[in-house]
């Protein structure tokens, strides 16, 4: 028995040094370069926004114009991922989005800018971001063996997080302090020059069969994403897992929308300060991320995807009782824990469990519920903000996050420790 657990773990130890492969090597820097751009427009945006009104509701609209082509355009968005060669999709709107933020810096840089374009650009990038995400979600499986999923999934939600939210953070913040528009004219510079590394990947054709349809000729985009949709709503794991995921959403939509209102507006706190607070959030979920891909196969999906949750919720409620920034940055530290732990595990779930011709489709099927909840949860939370004050929104969106990772350990309680690799 100890001949065999000492085989086993050096079976594991091989595992992890293995090289991911050149592919997998070009879309992590690829991911590195476009996320890096990404950080700092999430930090100047909400920046630019409040300069411009001190409005919560205002503001948080331009939080639900980014969410909202979840609710409109994913849909189409998913079957075209499915349908068309994925690299392809990638570097096309990459270089789209791109020139929308070229025109931002260039309104932003002419003092032409209004709430309203905030939100027409808002709209657009994360259009474009229901294209390329699942695409690269999509892209994973075939780039790395099942084994190695677990560690891919977390590199990449790692430079994800360093890139979007640990630099972007403090250097969107000092980035606008100097200069509003230059922000927005390094992000479109990230967008094209990610296509660099893109370029090398292999050709990305959805793998496996699609269903056989009964009429002749290629099935249309609305019956495919109805497809996806019922394989969804469908699966004993995933359908139930989803709808969880929908009431964590609508509570963390308060945090999205409004802390930028609590630490600039309620704490009377520099930029500079929003953005680090941005950063230590983003240092945990590093930390969360690395901790939780490692520790799935000790302690099991269900306990990683539940108590990521409740801590989100527990630290988001008591954020709402700091008076000091520094408080704000402890517990959005941890709070960043939990979201970092979370992100690979519930990633490499659906990887897994999903068929790959379907992959790009129902990744972007769950988001429509995920993601377009956070439109009525932002609005909301500005609502509610605006008739009491952020602080009681904050409260109320971490209790809602703590009732979320209740329901999750609840639909995940049959679930294995480690979710098996099925999906083909």
């Amino acid at each position: 028995m100890m001949a065999v657990d000492r085989g086993s773990q050096r079976w594991e130890r091989r595992v992890r040094r293995r090289p991911l492969g050149p592919g997998f090597d070009a879309l992590y820097l690829g991911t590195l370069i476009t996320n890096t751009g990404d950080g700092i427009r999430l930090a100047a945006l909400p920046l630019l926004a409040a300069s411009l009104t001190s409005s919560p509701l205002l503001i948080s609209t331009v939080t639900a114009a980014q969410y909202l082509p979840w609710a409109t355009f994913a849909p189409i968005g998913g079957a075209l991922v499915d349908r068309r060669d994925r690299r392809q999709t990638i570097l096309i709107t990459q270089a789209w989005r791109g020139l929308v933020m070229v025109v931002l810096a260039a309104l932003v840089w002419m003092d032409l800018v209004a709430i309203w374009q905030l939100c027409v650009v808002a709209f657009l990038i994360t259009a474009g971001e229901i294209l390329v995400d699942p695409s690269i979600v999509a892209f994973v499986p075939t780039l790395v063996h099942d084994e190695d999923l677990d560690r891919a999934n977390g590199r990449i939600a790692s430079a994800e997080i360093v890139t979007n939210d640990f630099a972007g953070g403090p250097i969107g913040a000092v980035v606008f302090s100097l200069a509003p528009w230059l922000p927005f004219l390094i992000d479109a510079a990230s967008y094209l020059g990610s296509l660099l590394p893109l370029r090398c990947l292999p050709p990305g054709r959805p793998s496996g069969h699609r269903a056989r349809h009964p009429v002749p000729g290629p099935p249309s985009l609305r019956s495919e994403a109805l497809e996806a949709l019922g394989w969804l709503r469908r699966h004993p794991t995933l359908g139930p897992f989803t709808a969880a995921q929908v009431l964590y959403y609508f509570g963390a939509s308060a945090g999205l929308s409004l802390l930028v209102v609590f630490v600039t507006i309620e704490l009377d706190a520099s930029d500079l300060t929003f953005g680090i607070v941005l950063a230590a959030g983003a240092a945990g979920a590093v930390a969360g991320a690395l901790a939780g891909a490692r520790a799935v196969r000790a302690v099991g999906t269900r306990a990683i995807l539940s108590g990521a949750v409740l801590a989100q919720g527990a630290t988001l409620a008591a954020t709402a009782t700091a008076t000091a920034p520094l408080l704000v940055v402890a517990l959005w530290f941890l709070n960043g824990v939990g979201a970092g732990a979370q992100r690979p595990v519930a990633r490499s779930m659906q990887q897994r469990l999903t068929p790959n011709h379907l992959l790009g489709r129902v990744n972007v099927t769950s988001r429509i519920f995920t993601r377009g909840i956070i439109i009525v949860g932002a609005l909301g939370a500005g609502v509610v903000a605006t008739a009491t004050n952020v602080r009681v929104a904050l409260v109320i969106g971490g209790t809602i996050e703590v009732a979320a990772g209740v329901v999750i350990a609840l639909v995940l309680r049959r679930a294995p420790k480690a979710v098996p690799a099925t999906g083909g």
